[in-house]
């Protein structure tokens, strides 16, 4: 019973001491009256030199990284530090977390070292994209006997993003190399010394992001890359949210549907391995809105920021893919990944003209009907169907032996 403020130890002293009273009654034994009193007396004594101290300080959570990852360990990390030098037995620590949250929160809590601080350190793996709380931490001490205890709340709840898992996608980049992606990426790979050869004054409208520090350093002013990656080529990815496609819940909350769940993943890896090929990657809803800003090759805080932000994506808002051969009036001829739910040959009919847009089209789907892919790989699109489930990651293997039908 964690509202109960006596060890066993403790509960065991106290059942002692009442006894000895009702004993002590009934016989008319003095000495069992003045056992039963000092019983009492001691853990009257013991609960109260824990509730009359100070309670130990912490620091705030240290959460590496930033934002957590679905299937990826997360590591937390709290400095206690004690008000006191006499701090009692030792205790245990406990972490309150929402059951996305796979790991041991708890633990025994040892002060030690030249300050008598204490670090908790721990791990945990979640399992489900979205935001979710951590805490409270809660510390429970001991009394020099072991007879009482107190609990107390040492660092507040806090939310934690967590971000779709992401995979390394090889199938991916032996498709984009043929459209020039991984050899435009090849070229970008400078060695050391280049960069202060392509780096210009800061001008006002520069993006920060672009400055140039070492060369900064270098120049004693502040200096910006040469917008060498204007010239990389542009790939598109679409997530299609419409509701149509997904099941209800796919529109209240991440982690309800597993399908969409499976779709947003892909999406995000994808991203990152077009950003990687070198290309510049827009991503856009399935009528055509930006979801994000276009993503440079190798801007890994954009990359980031992507992925945090498919973190709290819900279905919805969007258009059906039908309307989405409109956005693409002035399209460029790099790779466009149409990433969707379960397709039919009017769905494969409506892309039909994006493909005159790209050399690369490719389709990704959790489900089709009989003929949908064979009638879209007809029409010169790479094709197969998304795996929902753990296994999500092996389409993509699947995804190149489906593109040799073209």
């Amino acid at each position: 019973m964690r509202w109960w403020p006596f060890t066993l130890r403790g509960t065991g002293a106290l059942t002692l001491a009442i006894a000895s009273f009702v004993i002590a009654g009934e016989t008319g034994v003095v000495e069992l009256m003045f056992f039963g009193v000092l019983m009492a007396v001691l853990c009257a004594g013991s609960l109260a030199s824990l509730w009359f101290r100070a309670a130990p300080t912490a620091t705030p959570r240290r959460i590496v990284p930033d934002v957590s990852t679905v299937g990826k360990p997360t590591t937390v990390t709290v400095t206690l530090r004690p008000p006191s030098r006499m701090m009692g037995r030792s205790g245990r620590w406990h972490e309150l977390a929402d059951p996305v949250f796979i790991g041991e929160l708890e633990g025994d809590l040892r002060w030690g070292g030249a300050e008598r601080v204490a670090t908790v350190t721990y791990t945990v793996t979640p399992s489900t994209r979205g935001t979710y709380v951590l805490g409270p931490l809660r510390v429970v001490t001991e009394d020099p006997f072991g007879l009482a205890r107190r609990a107390v709340r040492v660092v507040d709840a806090e939310s934690v993003r967590v971000a779709p898992a992401q995979v390394e996608v090889t199938a991916l980049r032996a498709m984009t190399a043929t459209a020039g992606g991984a050899l435009h990426a090849t070229h970008t790979q400078r060695g050391h010394g280049v960069d202060n050869l392509l780096a210009r004054p800061y001008q006002p409208g520069d993006s920060m992001r672009r400055i140039h520090w070492r060369a900064s350093a270098h120049y004693d002013g502040l200096m910006v890359r040469q917008e060498e990656n204007e010239a990389a080529p542009d790939a598109v990815v679409v997530l299609d949210r419409d509701d149509a496609r997904w099941s209800a819940g796919a529109a209240t909350a991440p982690g309800q549907d597993p399908a969409f769940e499976a779709a947003v993943a892909t999406t995000v890896s994808a991203v990152a391995q077009l950003s990687h090929d070198g290309y510049t990657v827009s991503v856009l809803d399935s009528d055509g809105t930006p979801l994000h800003e276009p993503i440079e090759p190798g801007e890994k805080a954009l990359l980031d920021a992507f992925a945090a932000d498919c973190a709290t994506i819900v279905a919805g808002g969007g258009r059906s893919i039908h309307d989405l051969s409109r956005a693409f009036a002035r399209a460029g001829s790099g790779p466009i990944v149409v990433i969707t739910g379960t397709v039919s040959e009017a769905d494969v009919a409506a892309l039909a003209p994006i493909g005159a847009h790209t050399t690369l089209p490719i389709l990704l789907a959790t489900g089709a009907s009989a003929d949908a892919f064979d009638r879209a790989a007809e029409l010169g699109w790479r094709v197969q169907a998304i795996r929902v489930g753990p296994e999500m990651p092996g389409w993509w293997d699947d995804a190149r032996d489906q593109g040799q039908r073209r």
